[in-house]
């Protein structure tokens, strides 16, 4: 700032001063007052005039003071705080307890209030000072109950994209399914409410059962289940035991005819193998099985998985294998198959160590076709330079390095198996040794049979999705009816994220993870009104991409929320 400021005022109430300052004080007649201010000779006379007249001029505003002592909601806090100060609480903590019911106040404030009623700063305090004051205000959950659900108006969770899986689940009619099974269940939880709050949790991907103590007071997520609250800890982990084994059968096979129905598994070809759950505890009653990825045995549940090869769902799951009856478990499955869709798989895909040759020879009689390895004896290289007819085929619509092979394919005999079967040596795979495939198709092409086997790896990639997401590893039990209940659950979960990445453009070969990070972990506030459910979005960069398919379900009923309609908003 510089003398311009005084010489040449821009405020108009300045300038006023300005003029009759230099007429009075610095005795300026009119016409140089009019040259140095700017303005005309008749405005300074007009000034002299009106203040000879003694008329008030207000140059200068009067200062206002500022209210004396604290503010008003400091003074209400005044009285809390120094009652939890006299509790040995420190500032801190008196802090946190004042900001959840009230207005926010800083912890410089608190530390003003005390001091000035004589309070002198805390002493160090023992770790059993510390415990008797955080038990003084420690705030219980409530008893999760249908009768507790939308007695709270508003809610809000960090998870809101859990409840784009509602319109899924009522288009597959999986409540249906959960609640015509005589699953147990109570007044205060019925049997469908229990099903969804572990449903819900299979969906959230958490690790374990016992580390959902984080929604003990998220009263969204128990929205979704149609509870205030989700079921506590103990209540979850131990539900399963209050079922029989044959509950889980009939859900799985209820499953399975929801997928067949609504074509979601054709049957054509499915991938069939066995995975290893570990178990760490010490005094496990669970057999060694082979672990590929620790390459040792070790204490573990041995299950069974079987995916449809074109659509890539899974559509059955058992975990109560003995190892001595693995071999069966191919029969058992086409018999289950069988009784729910009431047609035999056309083709089976499996790995050389699923079953036996006698098995096989079942599976031919019954008029199935199986694809899978055959063990490389040792005097396969002595075979191999025997043959000199090679078959080239190219493998197309598959990323992989070594797309060029050599086959050659004869009819042999095996052990326990009637009649011939066809087998294929396949060379230029990468590997030291080649390749053997058996299978009882002898009218598809080396190339279309080839070609079926190598997709074999889709049931692998779907497994590691469960592992990595469904932390279908993390066995907390050794309990075999647990553990089916629980891969049961995992593959109706597995089959709603399928279902939710077919409506996402640009996320159509995503994995589970990659869309819980990107739509299903996302902020939303929920208001529940009388017939009416809101659901809330906050803005995320990924809400564009399900606006227009969540506007296209928009007002659906949903029957474990009273009926209310549901809505989704952004």
């Amino acid at each position: 700032m510089d003398k311009n400021f005084f010489l040449h005022p821009q405020d108009p109430m300045q300038r006023r001063y300005e003029i009759l300052r230099a007429y009075f004080v610095e005795e300026l007649n009119a016409e140089e007052v009019a040259n140095r201010c700017d303005c005309s000779i008749h405005t300074v006379y007009g000034l002299l005039k009106q203040y000879r007249k003694k008329e008030e001029v207000n140059f200068f505003l009067p200062l206002k003071q500022g209210p004396k002592g604290h503010r008003p909601y400091v003074e209400n806090l005044k009285e809390q705080a120094i009652s939890l100060r006299k509790r040995n609480y420190s500032i801190y903590e008196i802090e946190e307890t004042l900001s959840r019911n009230v207005q926010r106040i800083a912890p410089k404030t608190i530390d003003f209030i005390l001091k000035e009623d004589g309070f002198s700063k805390l002493f160090r305090r023992t770790n059993a000072e510390r415990l008797e004051a955080l038990q003084a205000r420690r705030e219980y959950p409530e008893e999760s109950s249908i009768q507790g659900f939308a007695t709270v108006p508003q809610v809000s969770t960090i998870y809101g994209g859990t409840f784009l899986f509602i319109p899924l689940i009522l288009e597959l009619e999986l409540d249906k399914l959960l609640q015509g099974i005589s699953f147990y269940g109570s007044k205060q939880i019925p049997s469908l409410n229990y099903l969804l709050s572990y449903l819900g949790l299979k969906l959230l991907g958490k690790e374990r059962l016992c580390h959902i103590e984080d929604f003990n007071f998220d009263y969204g997520i128990g929205s979704f289940a149609g509870l205030n609250v989700l079921p506590k800890c103990a209540a979850i982990t131990q539900y399963s035991y209050r079922n029989p084994g044959s509950l889980t059968v009939q859900l799985v096979k209820g499953f399975l005819k929801i997928l067949h129905g609504r074509n979601l598994v054709k049957g054509n070809y499915i991938n069939l193998d066995f995975h290893s759950i570990p178990h760490y505890g010490d005094e496990s009653q669970l057999q060694n099985n082979w672990i590929p990825t620790r390459g040792k045995s070790m204490k573990s549940i041995l299950s069974f998985f079987a995916q449809d090869l074109e659509t890539t769902y899974l559509c059955y799951a058992n975990a109560d294998i003995e190892r001595e009856e693995s071999s069966d478990e191919v029969l058992k499955f086409v018999d289950f198959y069988n009784s729910t869709t009431g047609k035999l798989p056309h083709c089976l895909v499996f790995d050389s160590k699923l079953t036996t040759y006698r098995n096989m020879d079942t599976l031919n009689q019954k008029g199935i076709l199986f694809i899978t390895l055959r063990n490389r004896g040792k005097y396969i290289h002595k075979k191999i330079a025997k043959i000199q007819e090679w078959e080239k085929v190219t493998i197309d619509n598959l990323k992989r390095k070594y797309k060029n092979l050599n086959a050659f394919s004869e009819l042999v005999d095996l052990k326990d198996y009637q009649g011939k079967i066809r087998q294929i040596i396949v060379t230029g795979t990468g590997r030291e040794l080649p390749m053997v495939l058996l299978t009882n198709d002898k009218e598809s092409t080396i190339k279309e049979t080839i070609t079926t086997y190598t997709h074999r790896w889709l049931i692998e990639l779907n497994i590691g999705e469960n592992v990595d997401f469904f932390n279908l590893n993390a066995l907390s039990s050794p309990i075999v009816v647990k553990v089916n209940f629980d891969i049961a659950m995992t593959l109706i979960a597995n089959t709603l994220y399928k279902l939710l990445v077919r409506e996402i453009r640009k996320f159509q070969k995503s994995r589970p993870k990659t869309i819980f990070r990107s739509f299903i972990e996302s902020r939303a506030k929920i208001d529940i009104e009388k017939d009416l459910i809101t659901v809330k979005f906050e803005k995320r960069s990924f809400n564009p991409l399900i606006m227009d398919w969540v506007r296209k379900r928009q007002n659906i009923l949903v029957p474990w929320m009273g009926n209310r309609r549901l809505r989704f908003k952004f």
